[in-house]
């Protein structure tokens, strides 16, 4: 039986690293946190970054809502990272089934995969997932899919997030965090393009 594979979608998929930096720094004087720079923060995980900020808990729901909301006004603007349709091409070539598990919004998703043409390649969609509840979904996941699962993905709470759930990740770095702070927690598999990724995946 061969394995599942779930993507990621932000910073795996589609580029929404730079869009969302953009839209949580333009947020950051009204409600009085920090700046975040893009090129610094790499090898920091999602909840340091938050503290990093100095972004208060009980606002987080809020600036959520809006970077959700301002990716899907902007969702005909994204671009797919140039990594993400060879692999994606790759693996269903080869068989696999794939689906996406992600915390951006179910319209924002379904609208760039049927721009890019891909929205015929995945068979499970699992959006809107909460910033800090990708465990839980993962949990979930496992139990509807009853396969085995490999994770892609591009952030150090994913491979957090697959350890609790016994779940093998393969990390990319042409999201979020950079290769050198993947590599750290998830030694060994940490892809630099996508051929590289689909040789992890197989050998998984």
């Amino acid at each position: 039986m061969s394995s599942f594979i779930l993507f990621d979608f932000d910073g795996t998929i589609a580029d929404t690293i730079s869009a969302g930096l953009e839209i949580i720094n333009s947020h950051a004087e009204k409600y009085g946190y920090k700046r975040l720079d893009g090129d610094i923060n790499t090898h920091f995980s999602a909840l340091q970054l938050v503290k990093l900020a100095e972004i208060k808990f009980w606002k987080l729901p809020y600036l959520i809502y809006q970077l959700k909301k301002k990716l899907a006004e902007k969702s005909d603007e994204l671009k797919i990272l140039s990594e993400a349709p060879e692999l994606i091409k790759k693996l269903n070539d080869e068989g696999y089934e794939l689906g996406i598990l992600t915390s951006n919004s179910f319209k924002t998703v379904k609208a760039f995969l049927k721009k890019y043409e891909l929205d015929s390649f995945f068979s499970f969609l699992r959006t809107d997932v909460s910033l800090f509840g990708k465990k839980k979904a993962l949990k979930k996941a496992k139990k509807v899919i009853n396969k085995k699962i490999i994770y892609i993905g591009d952030e150090l709470r994913d491979i957090e997030a697959c350890r609790k759930n016994d779940i093998p990740i393969v990390s990319i770095p042409w999201g979020l965090n950079s290769f050198e702070s993947l590599e750290e927690h998830n030694k060994g598999l940490v892809a630099k393009n996508a051929n590289e990724a689909y040789n992890l995946i197989i050998n998984l």
